[in-house]
């Protein structure tokens, strides 16, 4: 974070009793090279090699190798001795020996006597000066920083990829793009969140104390980085909300195919199995007994179409919901889902009540044949029992009884007249529920029937 007095940055190499890695070295010397701008390069760099706990040829090795790393931009190489001096003679020859080739000047300085070539307040307390610098900070935030620029341009890459391939090429194409790339490798809103939090701490100002009053100043690096963050928010922002809309879409889509596939199958049915189930019954039944068991087997077919209109309910009112949303590109499709569900399933409705009504209207026209056969019986037999009359009274009230029950049958088969108009009405508009299927013969017998019975209870009567 330290600068020279020609605002050129200061690089620090601390070298120790161990081998040092001259490959490691250079990695490490390539990398924080990269770091600044081409501004702050084109300044120059001042470096300084700390030797105290090193020997005279490891710093000769690292000096020569600055060359070939970064030749153009050291200025100055600032070699911080040990306390005990290396020879004289072999320090002197040797860096007058490469003088010609570095391309830099080459200063042998004690710790105390940096403050010559660098302000104090430049320097950290390692070699006397005042500059505040907490190595591992800047190290966990560097590699918060890597980490979140690899991960966040990788996810804008695979975001791109995805939204690109969702805005153009036909439909198929379309889906097959979002199917194969549909989720990224990493959580969008975890590398936001990682991005947020790195910004914060990178716009936190440094504090540099002195004694002569306080300053405020971030490090160069952090500096750089900030525009670096933010303009990796800002794209990340803008591809992952039109990654929302992407998967806001699918989502859509998906729910309408499956409402589309479900409506198909409650359409399929009432048209295929429902209606064939309608189309075998067309009788009536020539009796109470009969009509009564053509009523249960209304039933269950009853039962079976209840299951797909509770379906039809539940579709109806998610298809509700989805117009509600307004979406306008759906309007369309979503209401012709509805018109054709609505249609199918109300027409259907429709032919299960006519069933009913006509079955309930046989099984009343059946119960009074029935009444009308017993009271017809009833008559025959007191006009065929052969008793001889005791006196007046008992002419006229046999008389009056005979008087009633013939009332009584006139009214009961007026009454079964009328059932059976009702009923051969109700059967002349089966044709119309019929889908196709000539329903003649079946209506044929039904109306004989119908006529036979009310003409054998004429016929008895008038015997």
């Amino acid at each position: 974070g330290g600068k020279d007095r020609r605002s050129g940055l200061i690089l620090t190499i601390p070298l120790c009793l161990e081998q040092t890695s001259m490959d490691e070295l250079s990695v490490t010397l390539d990398y924080l090279l990269s770091i600044p701008s081409e501004k702050c390069k084109a300044r120059g760099f001042t470096v300084i090699v700390d030797g105290r706990k090193s020997q005279w040829n490891v710093v000769k090795t690292v000096v020569l190798m600055l060359q070939n790393v970064v030749p153009a931009e050291v200025s100055l190489v600032c070699v911080v001795k040990p306390d005990e001096f290396w020879d004289k003679k072999v320090t002197h020859f040797c860096f007058w020996k490469e003088k010609d080739r570095l391309g830099f000047e080459v200063i042998l300085v004690s710790a105390n006597k940096l403050t010559r070539y660098i302000e104090p307040c430049q320097l950290t307390e390692d070699f006397g000066g005042t500059l505040t610098y907490d190595h591992m900070d800047w190290l966990n935030k560097r590699l918060v920083f890597e980490k979140f620029t690899k991960e966040s341009t990788s996810l804008l890459d695979e975001l791109a990829l995805i939204n690109n391939g969702s805005d153009k090429g036909n439909q198929q194409e379309k889906e097959r793009s979002i199917d194969l790339n549909f989720l990224p490798s990493v959580d969008p809103e975890t590398v936001l969140q990682t991005g947020h939090e790195l910004l914060s701490e990178l716009q936190q100002r440094r504090f540099n104390g002195s004694d002569g009053g306080v300053s405020w100043s971030p490090m160069d690096d952090e500096l750089l980085a900030q525009p670096q963050v933010m303009k990796l928010l800002d794209s990340l922002r803008e591809q992952y909300t039109r990654y929302q809309e992407v998967c806001r879409q699918r989502s859509k889509r998906t729910q309408l195919e499956e409402i589309q596939q479900k409506v198909m199958q409650v359409v399929n049915w009432l048209e295929g199995p429902g209606s064939e189930q309608l189309r075998t019954q067309w009788g009536i039944g020539d009796s109470i007994r009969a009509s009564q068991a053509l009523q249960q087997k209304h039933e269950e077919i009853e039962s079976q179409h209840s299951e797909w209109f509770a379906v039809y309910v539940e579709l109806n009112q998610q298809i509700a919901a989805l117009l509600n949303a307004g979406d306008e590109e759906d309007l369309v499709e979503l209401k012709a889902l509805q018109q054709q569900l609505s249609d199918v399933c109300y027409r259907q409705a429709s032919q299960l009540e006519f069933r009913q009504n006509l079955l309930q209207a046989a099984l009343e026209f059946h119960s009074v044949a029935q009444d009308l056969s017993q009271q017809l019986d009833g008559l025959l037999g007191m006009l065929c029992v052969d008793v001889a009359p005791a006196d007046g009274a008992s002419i006229q009230q046999t008389l009056k009884l005979l008087e009633e029950k013939l009332k009584s049958v006139d009214s009961g088969l007026q009454g079964l007249r009328e059932k059976g108009q009702s009923l051969l009405d109700q059967i002349s508009n089966q044709a119309s529920w019929a889908y196709g299927k000539d329903v003649t013969i079946e209506n044929k017998e039904n109306v004989d029937h119908i006529q036979g019975v009310m003409e054998d209870m004429q016929l008895r009567k008038q015997r």
